[in-house]
C-alpha cells in the first residue's frame, strides 16, 4: 500500500516540486503582506471599535431613556377620555 519513496519523488519532481530546497531571503518578500495584515487587521478593529464606543457615548438620544416606561404595550397608547355621563 505504501509507494516506494523513489518513485514518490521522481513523480513530485516531474511535477515540479524540489524537495530539498526551501524558502530562501528572495522569496521571504511573500510574507510581507501576510505580516501586514496581521499587524492592521488588530488595529483596525480596535479603532473601529472604539470609534463606535465613543460616538454611541456622546451621541446618545437621552429622551429615550427619561421617558416614563410603559407598564404593558397596550397603555403606550392614550385612551380617549370618557364622557361623564352616559347616555343609555
Amino acid at each position: 500500500m505504501t509507494a516506494n519513496p523513489q518513485r514518490r519523488d521522481s513523480e513530485l519532481a516531474d511535477l515540479g516540486a524540489d524537495l530539498g530546497e526551501g524558502l530562501d531571503r528572495s522569496e521571504l518578500w511573500l510574507f510581507g503582506p501576510l505580516l501586514a495584515i496581521m499587524v492592521a487587521m488588530p488595529l483596525a478593529i480596535i479603532a473601529l471599535t472604539s470609534a463606535g464606543l465613543w460616538f454611541a457615548a456622546t451621541h446618545a438620544d437621552l429622551t429615550m431613556v427619561q421617558r416614563p416606561s410603559a407598564d404593558t404595550f397596550a397603555s403606550r397608547w392614550v385612551e380617549p377620555p370618557k364622557p361623564e355621563t352616559f347616555i343609555r
